[in-house]
């Protein structure tokens, strides 16, 4: 016998009327995340949508920065896949591949102050491009593709300056020059520049083993201890990790928000880190060919631990030197410097507003504000 809607059970009604609530409830929840994708696609649509705009009011500018993108691309096409080859053919050129993702983390770092400025083009800035472009020209007479390759930051930095002024310069210098260690290095230039660095390591630790007991002579990369010769060779130079370090501690000085004086000794002590952490490496290794033998030191710590203690000690040397350099920096600014005057902060809000040299197409996309900024340097190129 069937029954009508009339014969429901309570519980079915309660569940029913439930329902709707249960619903509208998820419904509500799941409100919040469509939200936020339709801002971002709002927000990305309004920027693609400024730069467009940007590009109808300076026409000419925009064919101009192409043709300096197409430009590089098409100089740059060869030598570049020759570059991508050898980053991930050669086993020592594989920091290569992190070089370019760094140097658009450190450009982003600074995109806000790019954008905040005003640019003012720079005879100084076509210099430089002129020299790069001449360097480039020379390696493609020579068919030398490390001088090419060491041409692209120069010609960048020579086209920022030109275009953006001095200030721009010095914002980017950094980062376009870390492009050089996308560069991979030559087998014989990786000898030339090892060569001195042995042979540095090998005098310093002549002269510090008799401190710690050990009869060592010193011959050129040669260290005799008791009739054993242990070479300094090219591994054992510390040239890698001088690489490695350096990247490490371009990547250190960036977050460590140090002044520019400060970052710029912190980059030139590096080297002086790898030969003291190397020095360190190969006194190690001597004390134990003392205590335990020439086959043990070599089998064990030379091809095994002492690279990652190199590595190792010369990144918590940097740690703490730049912990050392934050504690220099000055913490009691004048009451006048917090306050701005009011003639400093329209400077300020003048230096903001002020249009780009490339009509905003490059810098002024990102910059943010109201659409009202698109009009800024209408009236032709």
């Amino acid at each position: 016998m069937s029954t009508g809607p009339s014969a429901r059970s309570p519980e079915g009604a309660s569940a029913g009327a439930d329902a709707p609530q249960t619903q509208a409830q998820d419904t509500r929840g799941s409100a919040a995340p469509h939200n936020c994708d339709l801002e971002r696609r709002e927000v990305n649509d309004w920027n693609v949508a400024r730069l467009m705009e940007r590009v109808r009011q300076r026409p000419l500018t925009a064919a101009w920065v192409a043709a300096i993108a197409t430009v590089l691309v098409v100089m740059y096409a060869g030598v570049g896949a020759v570059f991508v080859h050898r980053w991930f053919s050669d086993s020592s050129q594989y920091h290569c591949v992190v070089v370019p993702f760094l140097v658009g983390w450190f450009v982003w770092r600074r995109w806000p102050e790019l954008t905040a400025m005003s640019h003012r083009p720079s005879l100084a800035g076509f210099a430089l491009l002129a020299f790069g472009l001449a360097m480039y020209w020379a390696s493609a007479r020579t068919g030398t593709r490390l001088l090419a390759g060491a041409a692209l930051p120069v010609i960048l930095s020579g086209i920022v300056a030109a275009v953006y002024g001095g200030r721009a310069f010095l914002l980017t210098a950094a980062p376009l020059a870390l492009l050089i260690f996308a560069v991979p290095i030559p087998e014989h230039a990786v000898g030339m520049l090892a060569m001195p660095m042995q042979r540095v390591s090998a005098v310093i630790t002549g002269a510090l083993a008799p401190l710690l007991g050990l009869n060592v002579i010193q011959q050129g990369v040669n260290l005799d201890l008791n009739g054993f010769v242990f070479v300094v060779a090219e591994e054992c130079s510390g040239m890698r990790s001088l690489i490695a370090l350096l990247l490490t501690g371009f990547v250190l000085i960036e977050i460590s928000s140090l002044p520019l004086r400060l970052r710029t000794v912190g980059v030139a002590i590096i080297p002086f880190l790898v030969l003291f952490a190397n020095v360190t490496r190969l006194l190690f290794v001597l004390l134990l060919g003392e205590y335990f033998g020439p086959q043990f030191a070599l089998g064990v710590v030379v091809h095994g631990v002492s690279d990652v203690v190199v590595y190792g000690s010369a990144v918590l040397a940097l740690i703490l030197i730049i912990g050392w350099f934050h504690d220099l920096k000055p913490t009691d600014a004048a009451p006048a410097a917090a306050q701005p005057s009011s003639e400093a902060a329209k400077a300020v809000v003048h230096e903001v507003e002020a249009p780009s040299a490339d009509g905003g197409i490059i810098f002024g996309t990102m910059r943010g504000g109201t659409g009202d900024d698109l009009s800024v340097g209408v009236g032709g190129d």
